[in-house]
């Protein structure tokens, strides 16, 4: 898994969001394209896109909470 290259279309796919859409990493990819990673791919990329949001390098972007379902919920921010 490159995570260069799937950071690159997460931030693609959040230029389309409005501000104030809420949503979870797997919302920034095609379904297929997502269930295509394993589990531990998915889970690695979801740690990766948290820090580089927490860490400020994706503004436009800030986390929100952990969900029930223990995945990580953001919100689009940027005006």
């Amino acid at each position: 898994m490159d995570s260069k290259k799937w950071m690159d279309k997460a931030k693609q796919a959040i230029t389309t969001f409005t501000p104030g859409r809420k949503f979870e990493v797997k919302n920034l990819f095609l379904e297929y394209e997502w269930e295509a990673l394993s589990k531990g791919e998915r889970i690695t990329f979801g740690k990766f896109f948290k820090a580089e949001v927490i860490e400020g390098r994706l503004p436009g972007v800030s986390y929100v909470d952990r969900k029930n379902n223990n995945h990580s919920l953001y919100i689009v921010d940027r005006t």
